[in-house]
């Protein structure tokens, strides 16, 4: 049987851990290695990381591609939130982001932290 890809979407850690954990199928070595990872190193519930990531699209105009990245890492500094976001082909807008708005993803970002940390 021959697999196409009908469609890309970024997916968030959390996302995966919940697509990984819910299969209802045995996990191939690969799959529960992933799991692993994604476990480990995955910072908010799927539900809230879906919740940032609209967010930040639609307050700071980013693609899911780099809201996914920042829920991924979950930046606590500007220096760390610049660093993620100039990876990305808009690094020239990246880097007219004025201060301030660098500063609002990151206390958006620790906000969701601190409300997953009263969470559990």
């Amino acid at each position: 049987m021959v697999r196409r890809i009908i469609s890309r979407t970024p997916l968030s850690l959390p996302e995966v851990e919940r697509i990984l954990s819910s299969s209802g199928v045995e996990l191939t070595t690969l799959q529960q290695r992933v799991l692993n990872y994604v476990s480990k190193y995955s910072k908010l519930s799927a539900d809230r990381a879906e919740k940032l990531i609209n967010e930040l699209i639609e307050k700071f105009e980013l693609t899911r591609e780099e809201a996914v990245q920042i829920v991924d890492i979950c930046p606590t500094h500007v220096e760390e939130l610049r660093a993620i976001l100039s990876g990305y082909k808009r690094l020239a807008p990246i880097l007219l982001f004025s201060e301030e708005k660098l500063q609002a993803i990151v206390e958006l970002v620790k906000r969701y932290l601190q409300e997953e940390g009263e969470a559990e």
